[in-house]
């Protein structure tokens, strides 16, 4: 009778022959979080997948979220504008009454001090005028409780942004000061509503030179 011995793998116990193929990519097991549970590989990776796709969902939902709070606070500015701005057709309709006023006002006060006999008739006018800027008054502080404020002109520098130089006066003095204002200017709130059209000082100009004298600087 003849024995067949098997021989005992150096690195197996029992003799037991050792397994086959254990580097099989099929059979790997991925490390789970929970040690009693193991994943195979494949749907490791899968899970992987999910969850990036997932965290560009977020990411993609936190933009959007702060894309619609920022629409809804640009509504909300021009919300706010709208309103605010909203009667601005109406008071540039009103300007000119402003504008009668002054005429009248300036008028009269000239007339007044022009005139040396019919002293009731002096007085009277000066009820008039007196009448007419309270009438003035009344009616720019309510504009004004709507946001309109008159640009100042008076000793100021001419400025493009709000002034408008309807003409330019030669003489001594600052140059691109403002020397009077023809037309009152106004804003709305913090907008220009119409500029003030003033004259604006600008420095003597020098005498030509002679004849000669221009000779003389092209030789």
């Amino acid at each position: 009778m003849s024995h067949h011995f098997k021989k005992n793998h150096p690195h197996d116990k029992d003799g037991q022959e050792p397994a086959a193929e254990k580097n099989d990519p099929a059979e790997v097991k991925a490390p789970a979080k929970n040690g009693n549970i193991e994943i195979p590989a494949q749907e490791y990776e899968d899970l992987k997948k999910k969850v990036q796709e997932l965290e560009g969902v977020r990411e993609k939902f936190l933009l959007a979220a702060a894309d619609f709070e920022n629409a809804k606070k640009r509504n909300a500015r021009e919300k706010d504008d709208f309103i605010k701005f909203s009667q601005e057709r109406i008071l540039r309709e009103i300007l000119p009454v402003l504008d009668n006023f002054e005429r009248a006002i300036n008028h009269a006060n000239a007339a007044s001090a022009n005139s040396s006999a019919y002293e009731d008739l002096r007085q009277n006018l000066k009820t008039v005028i007196a009448g007419v800027e309270r009438v003035q008054k009344q009616l720019f502080d309510i504009l004004k409780m709507h946001g309109l404020k008159k640009i100042e002109t008076a000793g100021q520098n001419f400025d493009p942004h709000f002034h408008e130089a309807v003409a330019h006066v030669s003489e001594e003095g600052k140059e691109d000061q403002i020397v009077d204002e023809l037309e009152s200017g106004y804003m709305l709130h913090d907008r220009l509503l119409r500029a003030s059209k003033v004259r604006v000082r600008v420095s003597p100009q020098e005498k030509p030179a002679a004849s000669g004298e221009k000779q003389d600087e092209i030789t």
